[in-house]
């Protein structure tokens, strides 16, 4: 996709006259932060054994599945090709090139020699398609991995639907990697960290039927969100920074510094959507804005670990505010500060040794080369203690302190970016479903109020002038041109839902079901002898009449997130009508 572009039009670098150093300086610092943990445990603890809202996770398991779900049944028009052995390989083939220690290990007519030999060939690259690839036997699992991974963006039995999808999956991948991308490998790692995450606690059917249970059985509120271990969502928030800093690191070829890379492989015949682009991208490249998006791309990418930077900041300034920052003795916080300072003067050396070796001096001709060690190691240096001078200077000066660490550091502004960028990538490029899945894992970085606020905006609209904090615009143009900007910025809550229900205990249980799947916060309860009982009655806030049954069914299928697959069909005579009735099915009401 670009990333090595560049990459041949430079010389081999030699770097064995200080690998073994910047090895040796690299294992030292691994071991200054884990002492700086082992000396600091609370901040392990707070790190990774914090409990978090569910949400996030619950968001990115159902975007995830939905991107690997396509993923796969875009593939299965080439799976006999790719899979079986009338395709690329016969079984025995793919067993040899691909099968590691199973070729030596296990006999198609005798099996293993010993019990024991399975297990080195689990540690391999193991696939059952090794053993066996009929076209029968591929589809069977084949068919397999997508009911599970329909399971998972459900939720229905989450934790065992999670598992299977990263097991079969690896199957097809572990068969033969002569198709897969970038894409397909950022797949495989999030779908592994995904079966250790419970990310079925919220938007799953199994959090709603336990839900449902708990209303139906006497609860007298309605049942929390289980907070989940935090651990598994803090590694794939590190596994993306970890990307995007190898993505960042590896464009380091010549076009990547003068600025061409997107233009060439935006005009690549593997990678163009249409031929016509060619002329648009050509454009771009003449007027200066591929260049600057293109010098922009690389540093977003290599910088985007700080983003974790900003996050532990604002975390830390939040928790100091409100008391609840973990406390540790003066002698502990002085000794861990000196193991920090010393892994990043062993980065900073590193950093030197990498200047020396990977920048070409003909782009700073005016330092001499001997001296770039000296330099870029002294600036990596200069770059960490002016960030420490910086947080002092802006911590009790508020704007300034917005302006750096919610802005310049907050993840919103990389997020959005990195969002638009993908977005451009795939309506240029041809890269199957690597900007997708990328999206998907941004879903692990919100908190849970984000979600739901995010819910509450998507089921609002636009406030008018003067109302909920939209200014009145006087002027023609700036009310003209303003207007997109206000829609989308002021929201007012839509109209309120109010269901009508018999004050029984049956009807008020059954009537509060429909909370869970208010994520929008619309909806409204009155109490109404005249209902009978467990009847769906629903009224509009400022619409006369009221819906029952089906007619209430399809007019809730707008508010609710959950039912929003059946909401294309509900302006159809027949089909909306069925789809109403389908809903209070699902929602346990009484037609």
């Amino acid at each position: 996709m670009g990333a090595l572009l560049g990459f041949f039009d430079e010389p081999e670098v030699d770097v064995s006259a200080h690998l073994a150093q910047a090895t040796t300086l690299a294992l030292v610092a691994i071991g200054l932060v884990i002492a700086f943990f082992v000396v600091r445990p609370e901040l392990w603890k707070r790190m990774l054994f914090d409990r978090l809202d569910p949400r996030p996770a619950a968001v990115m398991r159902i975007a995830l599945g939905l991107v690997v779900l396509w993923t796969f049944v875009d593939l299965t028009r080439d799976a006999r090709f790719l899979f079986t052995d009338e395709g690329l390989w016969l079984t025995k083939m793919a067993r040899k090139n691909y099968g590691g220690k199973l070729t030596t290990l296990w006999d198609p007519e005798h099996g293993f020699e010993h019990w024991y030999d399975l297990f080195p060939v689990l540690w391999g690259k193991f696939s059952i398609l090794h053993m066996r690839s009929d076209p029968t036997f591929v589809y069977g699992l084949y068919g397999l991995l997508l009911l599970s991974i329909v399971c998972m963006v459900l939720g229905v039995f989450t934790r065992t639907a999670s598992i299977l999808a990263w097991v079969l999956a690896e199957q097809l991948y572990r068969y033969s990697p002569i198709f897969y991308t970038g894409g397909d490998t950022v797949v495989r790692v999030f779908l592994f960290l995904g079966m250790f995450c419970r990310w079925g606690e919220a938007y799953s059917i199994d959090n709603w039927r336990r839900n449902r249970k708990a209303i139906l059985g006497g609860a007298t509120t309605l049942p929390p969100l289980r907070r989940i271990p935090a651990w598994p969502q803090r590694l794939m928030m590190l596994q993306l920074a970890v990307i995007y800093c190898a993505t960042g690191l590896l464009k380091s070829g010549g076009t990547w510094i003068d600025g061409t890379a997107l233009y060439f492989s935006l005009c690549l015949d593997h990678f163009y959507r249409f031929p016509e682009q060619i002329y648009v991208a050509t454009f771009m490249q003449y007027i200066g804005v591929l260049p600057v998006v293109t010098v922009w791309v690389r540093y977003w990418e290599l910088l985007f670990p700080v983003v974790l930077i900003g996050m532990a900041v604002n975390c830390y300034e939040r928790e100091r505010r409100d008391g609840t920052w973990p406390q540790a003795p003066a002698w502990r916080r002085q000794l861990s500060y000196a193991l920090m300072a010393g892994a990043l003067g062993c980065g900073a050396i590193i950093t030197g040794w990498g200047a020396q070796y990977y920048i070409p001096p003909r782009y700073i001709p005016w330092l001499p080369p001997q001296s770039f060690f000296a330099v870029f190691a002294g600036l990596a240096v200069a770059v960490c203690v002016l960030a420490v001078v910086v947080y002092f200077v802006v911590r009790d000066r508020p704007r300034w302190h917005k302006l750096v660490f919610h802005w310049l550091l907050g993840r919103r502004v990389w997020l959005v970016w990195g969002f638009f960028m993908h977005i451009g990538i795939d309506l240029g490029m041809n890269v199957g479903t690597f900007a997708e899945v990328m999206m998907a894992a941004y879903f692990a970085w919100p908190s849970g109020d984000e979600v739901g606020r995010a819910f509450r905006y998507a089921l609002s609209g636009p406030a008018a002038p003067g109302e909920h904090g939209r200014p009145v615009r006087k002027r023609p143009w700036a009310r003209r041109l303003l207007a997109p900007l206000d829609r989308l910025r002021y929201r007012a809550p839509g109209r309120a839902y109010i269901i009508h229900h018999n004050p029984d205990d049956t009807s008020v249980r059954h009537a509060a079901l429909l909370r869970l799947w208010d994520l929008g916060e619309r909806l409204r309860f009155v109490a109404d002898d005249t209902v009978p009982s467990r009847k769906l009655v629903l009224e509009i806030e400022g619409v006369s009449g009221r819906e029952v049954g089906a007619g209430a069914g399809r007019m809730l299928l707008r508010i609710f997130p959950g039912l929003w697959w059946l909401r294309p069909v509900r302006r159809i005579p027949v089909l909306g009508t069925a789809a109403g009735a389908l809903a209070v099915v699902i929602l346990r009401q009484r037609p």
